[in-house]
């Protein structure tokens, strides 16, 4: 005798996310010794105890990933060096190659005073390492403090020397209070770490992150200064062509970097911008 349509439906369902395992285990339900029939219990019981088994195996599922990435987290040796120095993120690492191998410290001059915006900074680490690596002596051997603004939507616990801002960075209000923060002088380096949403389409994915690129270039042809330097993130399978063409016009030098802390597995790359043309 055939089975009912919502237990086949079932079984083909489970041999689609778990193999033979939960097919036994439904099939032990609707059988009994005279036959593969429904004995003893309404179609709604039944119906009830497939939906409970699918739940459990999808949290399951979902519990086995969680785990996947805890035990990635602890191996990582970035997030471990992050613990350790204080950092409130492993992408720190990042920037902080990228500052080391391209000298993109601003010059101290009356235009732009040593002045960064990190663009979607929550929870910090980028604008940690901004007023870390930006700090330096004058020639008199006094240290010189950079103006960093940080910018996100969310929130942020504070970060010494960094002044934070909530808001949209493209929104007039926001950038009225950026001109203020930074006492209306323009800005040496713009630094974007953001990433949109996930959607799970890569190609999607990809066009977003560079829309998100895009806005940023515009907040920087607004506030940054001739001569700054811009940091973006990216992911690969965008149109990033059409972006590197762009800032290639815009910037005396523009170059692809994928630093050691990025993990080799994610397609995010960043485009270093520098010495901006006018």
């Amino acid at each position: 005798m055939p089975l009912p349509s919502i237990f086949q439906k079932t079984i083909r369902t489970a041999c689609t996310h778990d193999g033979w395992s939960v097919v036994s285990r439904t099939a032990a339900i609707l059988r009994n010794t005279r036959g593969n029939t429904l004995v003893g219990r309404s179609a709604h019981t039944n119906q009830q105890q497939c939906r409970a088994m699918s739940n459990s195996k999808k949290k399951k599922k979902k519990g086995g990933s969680s785990h996947r990435y805890m035990e990635r987290q602890l191996r990582d040796p970035f997030v471990k060096r992050a613990q350790a120095e204080q950092f409130r993120a492993r992408s720190s690492f990042k920037l902080i190659e990228l500052i080391d191998k391209h000298q993109l410290v601003p010059t101290n001059n009356n235009d732009t005073g040593m002045c960064v915006v990190d663009c979607g900074a929550a929870p910090g680490g980028w604008s940690q390492v901004a007023a870390q690596k930006m700090a330096v002596a004058d020639t008199s051997g006094a240290l010189q403090l950079p103006r960093i603004v940080a910018i996100d939507l969310l929130p942020m616990p504070p970060v010494p020397g960094v002044h934070f801002i909530q808001g949209d960075f493209l929104d007039p209000a926001t950038k009225r209070q950026v001109v203020v923060a930074l006492d209306n002088r323009r800005v040496g380096l713009v630094l974007s770490d953001m990433a949109p949403p996930f959607t799970g389409h890569h190609s999607v994915d990809a066009d977003r992150t560079m829309n998100l690129c895009d806005d940023v270039g515009a907040f920087a042809d607004e506030f940054l200064a001739k001569g700054g330097s811009m940091v973006l993130k990216f992911f690969m399978g965008g149109h990033e062509s059409e972006m590197r063409g762009r800032l290639r016009q815009a910037f005396r030098k523009m170059v692809v970097e994928k630093p050691e802390a990025s993990r080799k597995q994610s397609s995010e790359q960043y485009l270093v911008c520098i010495d901006k043309l006018t």
